[in-house]
């Protein structure tokens, strides 16, 4: 392999215009491939997910409301609260979803229960009571029906019952069940459904201390595609400024798997950056502490940049979108890319001739490489999309960082216009010997016996959840929801159930 490189070196040391002809050509395929790229935010990229699976997801969204939004409207001040202005609001939110939605994205909002379906459903159910009925049912039926009066102080109670105002609502119930015998297992079949503890308001959905209003969306974009329901929730959060405008006294929040999820991409992309930055500075201020050289340094940055864009290329030529959240993780990468320009233009200081520069270090750096790429391939077979990518990512990252440093960087380098600092104290730890300091060796086994004392107190964290990024206010909120709204299922609060299955996918 060294005679390989050796004589391309050869080769194009002397033909100028055929080096750079070919440098331009590849950086301009590279660049046309990168172009090509679109970027996605989707956390679910990490999950392991097939064809079948993907589809599986959709469906379990659908049932379980990961791709719903809620509105939540309520009083700024309690002291002065009238019940009427929510109501107001969430007319005023609707009519602003019906003008402003010129696209029909938003699905199913329900501003309001429609109290003719609820009593269809109600309707269906004691008309197919037997179906649902157990055997501790008939039980409970004949104990219920032995109790001596039961039947006389039931038909009181549904006089009693009929003379109220809601009356009307109630008659039908009672024309299926005058004695009450069917009404637990509704109940239950209620409980399976969802759990959940609303009161009714003229229609409108109220949390049980009547406090906030709720209104309800559907995202036709379930949880995953970030980018058009960021678009959604803009659309959804301009309608509630214009009802909040209307109503003064009200405010309002959206929340949802749909809304944690574009904040977990915003949080992931500016995360992202801020990430990339610090490696980028404070690799750059390492460099510039250890070489004083500005070309070399110009150089370093160049070569690593080319195997960036080079990986990008790559991933253009197997995918037309790559996730946002791997070029993150690059980040990483690049102190090992570093490495190989700056392991060249360093032995330039000590070898000034850069053929037999380039042949000194050609088979340590591309051994080093192969065995470096080879870890990150591991990652290819793997089911999950964003994994097998990050592996394709870093290891052509590294592929191209050190086919530009062992081709065209020897052309372009100059040799060792620097002077390594012998004083410093990088070069003073990069000469020192752990074998003539015995103390060091004793301290780094007593502090690795420490380490794998603690190390078998780590455990994985298993809860989902802690894989999203929640605000404040979705914290507030998702409380007030699961303390006030939801039941509980098997000791477990029902918001939570369904919010950890939904909002993973977020």
């Amino acid at each position: 392999m060294t005679k390989w490189i050796i004589n391309i070196y050869d080769y194009l040391v002397s033909r100028r215009l055929l080096r750079v002809s070919l440098l331009v050509i590849i950086t301009a395929v590279i660049a046309l491939l990168v172009s090509t790229l679109q970027y996605k935010e989707d956390i679910a990229d990490f999950l392991p997910l097939n064809d079948d699976n993907h589809e599986s997801l959709t469906i379990y969204q659908d049932i379980t409301g990961a791709n719903r939004i809620i509105v939540a409207f309520q009083h700024k001040d309690d002291k002065d609260a009238d019940i009427d202005d929510i109501t107001t609001a969430i007319d005023a939110f609707g009519e602003a979803v019906k003008a402003k939605d010129t696209q029909h994205t938003i699905k199913n909002m329900m501003l309001q229960v429609d109290l003719d379906q609820m009593a269809e459903v109600a309707e269906f159910a004691y008309q197919h009571i037997p179906y649902f009925l157990t055997k501790d049912d008939y039980q409970r039926i004949e104990s219920a029906l032995s109790q001596k009066g039961y039947i006389a102080n039931q038909l009181e109670n549904d006089k009693q019952m009929l003379m109220f105002p809601t009356g009307s609502l109630l008659s039908n119930n009672l024309k299926y069940d005058p004695l009450n015998l069917f009404s637990p297992v509704i109940s239950k079949m209620q409980q399976k459904g969802g759990g959940m503890k609303y009161e009714l308001y003229n229609g409108y959905i109220f949390s049980p201390d009547m406090k906030r209003g709720i209104v309800m969306l559907t995202s036709p974009y379930g949880s995953s595609e970030t980018e058009k329901n960021a678009e959604l929730l803009a659309l959804v959060n301009d309608c509630i400024a214009q009802a909040t405008d209307a109503t003064p006294t009200v405010t309002a929040r959206a929340f949802g798997g749909p809304v944690i999820a574009v904040g977990n991409a915003h949080r992931i992309k500016s995360d992202s950056i801020m990430s990339i930055s610090i490696a980028v500075v404070l690799i750059l201020a390492l460099l510039f502490y250890a070489i004083r050289s500005m070309r070399n340094m110009s150089l370093i940055i160049i070569t690593v940049a080319w195997g960036w864009l080079f990986a990008l290329a790559t991933l253009a030529v197997f995918h037309d979108k790559v996730s946002i959240i791997v070029i993150g993780i690059s980040s990483v990468i690049i102190g090992i890319a570093v490495n190989y320009p700056l392991h060249y233009i360093a032995h330039l200081n000590h070898t000034p001739n850069k053929r037999r520069a380039l042949k000194e270090i050609v088979s340590p750096l591309v051994i080093g490489n192969i065995t470096t790429v080879g870890a990150f391939l591991a990652l290819v077979p793997l089911d999950s999309i964003a994994l097998k990518d990050l592996g394709i990512f870093a290891s052509f990252l590294l592929i191209g960082t050190i086919f530009f440093t062992v081709v065209f960087l020897p052309h372009i380098s100059k040799v060792a216009d620097y002077k390594i600092n012998t004083k410093s104290w990088l070069h003073k730890i990069g000469e020192m010997s752990a074998d003539n300091h015995p103390v060091v060796i004793g301290a780094l086994l007593l502090i690795t016996i420490v380490l794998g004392y603690f190390s078998f107190s780590t455990s994985f964290d298993a809860d989902m959840m802690n894989i999203n990024y929640l605000t404040k206010q979705q914290k507030d909120d998702m409380q007030y929801f699961q303390r006030t709204m939801m039941g509980t299922v098997k000791g477990k609060d029902i918001y939570v159930v369904a919010a950890s299955n939904s909002l993973d996918s977020a």
